[in-house]
């Protein structure tokens, strides 16, 4: 049986979906980059247990200029090993918490963002009509039509080189062809709306704001700034290492004269970052559990405990247990106590309080153990693997100070993190009624700030054609790889996706589809015909979908609320 190009463009968006944040979610287990291939483990022979991330990795990440020329033992220990230290450290499942968490909230995010480029790589992106260059800025259909050919352009044309150009003469947008307006309107408005997304509207944006906002506070950006104003770039580099990546603490001063050879010798800023963040966050985690353990309805001693203990059982035990409640259709909380032959009869209120119980304590290791895998590690690969990618890349940060005032740069994003911090709380006037941030209030300082961009990225272009040119290549090389005509076949043991437009370049991958799909036997076939089907109008309803809420955000305007307003005057 032949698959139809719309049949074979459904399956691609299945396989690569799935594929994606399968390879994501696979990286919480030890072990992971084994078989994973360069840039870590060398490929012996078999192929990449992660293909999808391992050809994104390898196509992209490795060949940017300056991370390039990083050594090999950066990528091999460094980069690995932290990576492997935090899927040893066993950190929790939403599953066992009953609700969806930050990481996962993350990974989810993360993997729809890198689906496309996966389904570009795999599946090219087959070059289309774009003789028609008229735009209308507040039509989400031409919007989305010119990213369309800005993307055909960047592929197969010359749209890189002419945006820089006109960058290099002028950080004024209006001066840029009609196709260049409507691309950089398209990546605005849909910033924004992934702004407001991830910060106010998934069930853990609030609180991820939270940790946003008690990290930004403690960056210091008025000491950065003064040193970024040093002239003699070889001062202004120590410099910053310094402030970054030095080590303050008693112990760290004594290892550095010999007085004593400690593994933990402190943290550097970023690292007291971390840490400060996180232990303000399980501070409040344990008054939570506290207040739990003395609620007069409270579970009995025995009850706790056991909660509490299965945070630091192995991961192969939780995933039995795991198992069993999905089995079963009953809540860990249930399963847990029932395997340690504790009283299970739990009263609805007791079991949303043993829930809550075990979800405190799961956050609680989670950040105990990440403060100690990037924090408190020996050797600390955090620091060193940083201090190479500063070398990596410091005739690019000469370039940059020579070409960039990168003081008031600085000064620049503070501003733009500051207000969407502001603009992202949930305000709660003192009647109890909350104003929810709109995706128009985001595009609103996305426009405000977006000429400190432009600037920044004029300064580039006129002052430093070099570092402008190296860039560019690499970018032309990396749009190359989207053509159909570079894209080698993939084996049915590596995982295919789609173009990073819909459904074009499906034909490029159609053969091995199909091959894949007659692999099955006629009564599997017929079973997955009508999810292909399905899956295809499902496709089609989500552009559509797609389309009329860009729309609605283009006409969004910003919400009145007096503490908003403020931010956006």
């Amino acid at each position: 049986m032949t698959l139809d190009a719309t049949r074979s463009s459904a399956l691609f968006d299945i396989l690569s979906h799935y594929d994606t944040y399968a390879e994501i979610r696979d990286f919480r287990f030890p072990g992971a980059l084994k078989h994973y291939g360069p840039p870590f483990e060398p490929q012996d022979g078999n192929p990449s247990t992660l293909p999808a991330l391992q050809t994104l990795v390898n196509k992209f990440l490795v060949t940017i200029p300056g991370l390039r020329n990083v050594s090999e033992d950066f990528w091999k220990v460094k980069v690995e090993d932290m990576i492997e230290n935090l899927a040893q450290a066993n950190l929790s499942e939403s599953y066992d918490k009953g609700v969806i968490g930050l990481r996962k909230t993350l990974a989810t995010a993360i993997s729809a963002l890198i689906e496309y480029p996966i389904r570009g790589t795999f599946g090219g992106f087959a070059q289309i009509d774009d003789s028609n260059q008229q735009y209308d800025l507040t039509s989400a259909d031409d919007l989305a039509r010119g990213f369309q050919h800005f993307m055909n352009g960047c592929i197969y044309g010359t749209a890189l080189e002419d945006m820089a150009k006109t960058g290099a003469e002028t950080d004024n947008l209006d001066a840029h062809s009609i196709l260049v307006k409507a691309f950089h309107e398209f990546v605005l408005v849909n910033l924004a709306s992934f702004i407001h997304f991830t910060l106010v509207l998934s069930p853990k944006g609030q609180y991820l704001l939270k940790l946003i906002e008690s990290a930004n506070k403690l960056i210091p950006y008025m000491l950065i700034r003064q040193t970024l104003k040093i002239s003699n770039v070889a001062t202004m580099i120590n410099a910053m290492v310094k402030i970054v990546l030095a080590k303050m603490s008693v112990t760290g001063v004594t290892n550095w004269i010999g007085l004593t050879k400690s593994r933990d010798d402190g943290m550097n800023l970023l690292q007291y970052i971390i840490t400060t963040v996180l232990y303000w966050d399980i501070r409040e985690l344990e008054g939570r559990a506290t207040k739990i353990k003395r609620d007069p309805a409270k579970l009995n001693k025995e009850q706790l405990q056991t909660l509490k203990d299965y945070a630091l059982k192995p991961q192969a035990e939780q995933e039995k247990l795991r198992q069993q409640s999905y089995d079963e259709s009953i809540p860990i909380v249930i399963t847990t106590l029932r395997a340690s032959s504790i009283p299970h009869d739990l009263t609805d209120f007791q079991q949303s309080q043993a829930l809550e119980y075990l979800s405190l304590n799961l956050a609680i290791r989670d950040r105990r153990e990440i403060i100690r895998c990037l924090c408190h590690s020996y050797p600390d690969r955090l620091t060193t693997a940083i201090r190479q990618v500063v070398d990596a890349y410091e005739p690019n940060i000469r370039s940059l100070h020579n070409a960039v005032n990168l003081s008031d740069s600085l000064g620049d994003l503070e501003a733009f993190i500051r207000d969407i911090i502001n603009v992202a709380k949930i305000q709660i006037d003192r009647h109890g009624e909350s104003t929810v941030p709109t995706v128009g209030d985001f595009v609103a300082v996305n426009r405000r700030h977006q000429y400190s961009l432009h600037k920044f990225l004029h300064q580039i272009c006129k002052n430093d054609p070099e570092i402008i040119s190296l860039y560019m290549a690499w970018a032309k090389t990396a749009a190359s790889l989207f053509r159909p005509d570079t894209i080698a076949p993939i084996h049915a043991d590596a995982a295919p996706g789609t173009d990073a437009g819909a459904g074009a370049g499906t034909s490029n991958l159609s053969c091995q589809l199909n091959d894949l799909f007659n692999t099955l036997d006629s009564m599997s076939q017929q079973e997955i015909l009508p999810i292909l089907d399905q899956h295809a109008c499902y496709i089609d309803a989500m552009h559509a979908d797609s389309l009329a809420r860009l729309q609605k955000v283009i006409k969004c305007p910003p919400s009145k609320n007096p503490a908003i307003a403020k931010v956006l005057l």
